[in-house]
C-alpha cells in the first residue's frame, strides 16, 4: 500500500475525530510500519477503517517501512513517533547506544514467525546444508537481520552463506524461479507460493523457533521520552489497535476484504485471508492480561540468547527495554 493510500484510509476519520464534543486538539501521531502493507498489517487498517482510532481520540498516519532496523532508528531520531518492528532488532539498536531510548510498549508477535525457506528438490534440510549457498532476503528484513542468531544456535558460520538483496515482493519469484537457494521470511509470507507454482509438498521449513531462536517478535515501539511526554495518546493508539487485532482474529476474512479495498497492487483475496491468519494464530494474547503484554521472563529470555548467541555485547536491566503501563 503506498503511504498516501494508507494516510488516505486514516486521513478520512480526522473530521470525526475534531468532532467530538469536547472540542480538544487531536493529537497526531506518525507511525511507521516494517515494510509494505501486507495482510499481516491489517489490524493497522481495521483500527482505521473501523474509526477506532478516531473515537479513541487520537489522528495516526501510517508509513510504508524499509526493515524494523530502519524503522527503530527513524523512532530513535524522532522522525516518527512509533513504529511496528523486531524486538530483536530493537535490542540490537539498544546495544549501540546511540540515539533515544527506544521501548516496546506493545508486543504483538509471542513468537517471532521467521524462517528459511527452501524448494526440497534443494535438498536443504538441516542448517549444515545452507553452507555455501546463496540465500536472498531485504537487506533489512528482521528474518535476515536475525540469522547470525540462527547461525550461532546451530553452529552454521555465517560467512559460509553469501546474500541476495531483494525486495520483499521478489524474494518468493526468486525462490520458485531457481535463482536462489533458499530464502529467509516469515510465516506469513508462505500464503503466496501458490501462485507461484508452489506448493507445501514442494518446500522445506526451517523454523528460527524449532533450532533455539525462540525470540518474542514484532512489537509496536516508541522512544520512553514521547511515552512520557504523551501518556494518553499512547494509550489511545494501543487500544484502537488492539480492538484492530482482537477483529482480526475473530474474522481473518473480513479483515483481508478491508485491506484489499486499500491495496495499490491488487492482491488475491484467498493469500490476504491466509496472512491474516498466520498473524492471528502468532498474536501474543496472554490469558487473563491485556493484548500485548509483555512478560518480564520472557524478554529475559530474550537478552539471554542474544547475548549467548552474539547478538549484542551487553545488556541492560529487562525494565529498560520494555513497558506495560500504556495497555488496557
Amino acid at each position: 500500500m503506498h503511504p498516501s493510500v494508507v494516510r488516505a484510509a486514516i486521513g478520512g476519520l480526522i473530521v470525526c475525530a475534531l468532532a467530538s464534543p469536547t472540542g480538544a486538539q487531536t493529537p497526531n501521531v506518525k507511525l511507521m510500519l516494517d515494510f509494505s502493507i501486507q495482510g499481516q498489517q491489517s489490524p493497522f487498517v481495521l483500527a482505521a477503517e473501523g474509526g477506532y482510532f478516531a473515537r479513541a481520540g487520537v489522528t495516526v498516519e501510517v508509513d510504508r517501512g524499509y526493515g524494523s532496523a530502519d524503522a527503530i532508528t527513524k523512532v530513535a531520531s524522532r522522525a516518527y513517533d512509533m513504529a511496528f518492528a523486531d524486538i530483536g532488532a530493537l535490542i540490537q539498536f539498544r546495544g549501540k547506544q546511540i540515539g533515544a531510548q527506544v521501548i516496546s510498549v506493545f508486543q504483538v508477535y509471542e513468537v517471532a514467525p521467521m524462517l528459511i525457506l527452501s524448494l526440497k528438490r534443494s535438498n536443504i534440510t538441516k542448517p549444515s546444508d545452507l553452507a555455501g549457498k546463496q540465500l536472498a532476503s531485504p537487506p533489512g528484513a528482521s528474518s535476515r537481520v536475525m540469522f547470525p542468531l540462527f547461525a550461532a544456535a546451530t553452529g552454521l558460520d555465517p560467512s559460509s552463506v553469501s546474500w541476495i538483496d531483494v525486495t520483499p515482493q521478489l524474494r518468493e519469484t526468486l525462490l520458485a524461479q531457481g535463482r536462489t537457494d533458499a530464502i529467509t521470511t516469515l510465516v506469513t509470507d508462505l500464503a503466496g507460493l501458490d501462485r507461484l507454482g508452489i506448493t507445501e509438498n514442494d518446500v522445506a521449513i526451517m523454523r528460527f523457533s524449532d533450532f533455539g531462536v525462540a525470540l518474542y517478535g514484532h512489537c509496536i515501539l516508541t522512544t520512553a521520552e514521547f511515552a512520557a511526554k504523551n501518556p494518553e495518546t499512547v494509550k489511545k493508539l494501543l487500544r484502537a489497535t488492539a480492538k484492530g487485532y482482537r477483529d482480526a482474529m475473530a474474522n481473518p476474512k473480513a479483515a483481508a476484504q478491508a485491506m484489499a479495498k486499500y491495496m495499490k497492487i491488487p492482491e488475491d483475496p484467498d493469500v490476504l485471508e491466509k496472512q491474516v491468519e498466520a498473524t492471528v494464530v502468532s498474536t501474543n494474547a496472554p490469558a487473563g492480561k491485556p493484548l500485548g503484554w509483555q512478560e518480564a521472563a520472557d524478554w529475559q529470555n530474550n537478552l539471554s540468547l542474544l547475548k549467548e548467541t552474539g547478538g549484542v555485547a551487553e545488556v541492560k536491566p529487562v525494565n529498560a527495554y520494555y513497558s506495560n503501563e500504556y495497555l488496557q
